[in-house]
């Protein structure tokens, strides 16, 4: 009886010993120190193979939404972002080289005004946030219209990215595919945007919204009418389309 007490006691201590030992301790804290050394160095790769993954999927959304607003309304979208100000480009928008600016005349302007982008979004010098808060309150767009200051892409970056055929003398300019752009309860719920590969590309910090292309002159002629060319996302230093950011992807993965 007495040695049934003694093993009934040990038994009913080690039930109500719910903590762990020094030894369980130790032997969690190698494991978690293991698969920290297994995790931690593939956390960058992770974080490209995230960012060339959606940039890749959204590219395409965003190029398909503008083609069926044309397709339903019979023109582009208006109040696009105006990614330059009066002087220059905005500083929190990137890009690079790749990205400039160009100040329309009376014809390249009336380009874009026949194909119904008759207003953008003009953008604040500095937003609260570079991407998501970047408009006035209330937000009043700017008519498109001679001596407006835009976005223009290099015609090498176009025929890197969009349009092989680019000649040095065209004329292409960009405008951002922002939360204000007639695209929103149309064709599109969200203004789709991308985040960068590190902390300085964080959307609060630089403009983070895809660029829709128009091409305004053909071997510096003035269209009548403005083409649509392609969607682009805005890198630190350049411009990148869909097929950048599946290879950035493979090129991560080591395929």
């Amino acid at each position: 009886m007495k040695v049934s007490n003694i093993l009934a006691t040990r038994l009913a201590r080690r039930t109500n010993n719910k903590g762990l030992t020094l030894i369980e301790l130790l032997v969690v804290l190698v494991i978690l120190i293991a698969l920290a050394g297994i995790l931690i160095p593939q956390l960058p790769n992770m974080l490209v193979r995230t960012h060339a993954a959606a940039g890749s999927t959204n590219i395409t959304e965003v190029n398909k939404r503008i083609q069926e607003f044309e397709q339903v309304y019979f023109k582009q979208p208006a109040n696009l972002d105006n990614l330059a100000a009066a002087g220059a480009k905005h500083t929190y928008v990137a890009g690079g080289a790749e990205l400039a600016t160009v100040i329309l005349d009376a014809d390249t302007a009336g380009a874009l005004t026949a194909v119904g982008i008759t207003t953008v979004a003009p953008l604040e010098v500095a937003p609260n946030h570079a991407t998501f808060d970047n408009y006035a309150t209330p937000l009043v767009p700017t008519n498109v219209a001679n001596a407006l200051r835009v976005a223009s892409v290099t015609p090498a970056a176009v025929r890197r990215l969009l349009r092989p055929t680019a000649v040095d003398t065209d004329v292409f300019v960009a405008f951002g595919v922002g939360q204000a752009s007639e695209l929103i309860g149309r064709t599109a719920n969200e203004a789709g945007y991308h985040f960068g590969e590190g902390p300085g590309e964080n959307p609060e910090a630089v403009y983070a919204r895809f660029a829709a292309v128009y091409k305004v002159a053909d071997a510096g002629t003035a269209l009548e009418r403005a083409e649509f060319v392609g969607v682009v996302s805005i890198h630190d230093t350049s411009l990148a389309n869909g097929s950048d950011h599946v290879g950035e992807f493979f090129e991560s993965n080591e395929l």
